[in-house]
């Protein structure tokens, strides 16, 4: 289920670049191990079948305020 075009290392330096960040190169192989982990659960989660209509949109949640209709 991996995906040969998937580069985890373009995609941290891409990534990194993009949000600021810096991944010292002693932490860029576990960053990679991850990244390729993360997008293998992806792609399996994607590739699930699941209706056009089962998915409905949650509430908005607002901390603090109660939903109309409830005291």
């Amino acid at each position: 289920m991996t995906d040969p075009a998937f580069d985890p290392f373009r995609h941290m330096e891409a990534m990194a670049s993009a949000c600021g960040l810096t991944i010292a190169d002693a932490h860029k192989p576990g960053v990679a191990a991850f990244l390729t982990l993360a997008h293998g659960m992806a792609a399996a989660l994607m590739a699930a079948p699941l209706a056009d209509d089962a998915l409905d949109p949650a509430p908005v949640f607002r901390p603090g305020q109660a939903p109309s209709g409830d005291a």
